[in-house]
């Protein structure tokens, strides 16, 4: 299954918007995107107008609001998402509800090379013998193990019961998820943008080894913050999706040095 980026298709419709309003030919790529949520009421922002300003001369506050009007033209981007001007100059894009819940969806459904799924847990098909020093991101894989683990264990949690909230998203595409829930989600999302574009891109390790440490330190934070158990059933199902998920990336991004199997 291939990954479909939203940052990229949304970097694609900027571009776009650029060229038709301002006749000048972008590189997608070069749109820089920012994850902004929590601190703003967005979950990307973009300062693409106010780098253009000096090379358009025109005022960044302006500009932003065209791309912002001729992207809500776009079918495909306003059935996903929602990009306004913001301040001084920015673009501010919201995710719609539903389409919150197709990410989430793909990227509990999303296979990647080398990673399977055994017994409710996801596992690399080649493994380290040796494991390597300690880490936050270590710890957190051990806990999302831990506590998928204590689900499947659990008579009031079943592990399985994934598949149900899978199947209503796939027929109801909606989901209600507190603040800290979709940080932690667009931490993961981040993750698989990343190895989408890898193979197009030199392999940069300190860009993984960021990666991973802002996902484990978003996780802890959703740890503090989101009891798995002794909640309704449809919280609890619905955190361990993300909790599933966070343990998918942590693998996937992981050096081949660190032995992660050790936690399963």
């Amino acid at each position: 299954m291939k990954f479909i980026s939203p940052s990229r298709t949304i970097q694609i419709a900027i571009a776009s918007a650029i060229n038709s309003e301002f006749e000048l030919l972008l590189d997608s790529r070069e749109i820089a995107l920012e994850i902004c949520y929590p601190k703003y009421d967005a979950h990307y922002t973009s300062a693409i107008a106010l780098s253009l300003a000096n090379r358009l001369q025109r005022n960044p506050a302006q500009i932003a609001d065209a791309i912002a009007q001729t992207c809500s033209q776009n079918p495909e981007i306003s059935a996903q998402s929602q990009i306004g001007a913001f301040g001084k100059g920015w673009l501010n894009i919201v995710f719609r509800e539903q389409y919150i819940a197709e990410i989430i969806l793909f990227l509990e459904n999303l296979r990647m090379e080398g990673i399977t799924i055994c017994n409710g847990f996801w596992q690399k098909s080649e493994i380290a013998l040796i494991p390597v020093g300690n880490s936050t991101e270590q710890y957190v894989y051990a806990r999302c193990c831990a506590l998928m683990r204590l689900a499947k264990q659990s008579k009031f949690l079943n592990v399985g019961a994934i598949h149900e909230l899978l199947l209503h998203l796939e027929t109801d595409l909606e989901i209600d998820l507190e603040p800290v829930e979709i940080s932690l989600l667009m931490r993961n999302l981040a993750i698989a943008d990343y190895l989408a574009d890898e193979n197009s891109s030199p392999l940069n390790r300190q860009k993984r080894q960021k990666l991973s440490r802002s996902l484990a330190e978003t996780f802890l934070h959703f740890y503090d913050h989101c009891r798995i158990f002794g909640v309704p059933h449809e919280i609890a199902i619905k955190r361990l999706l993300l909790i599933s998920i966070t343990q998918k990336m942590l693998l996937a991004i992981a050096p081949p040095e660190i032995n992660y199997a050790m936690y399963l």
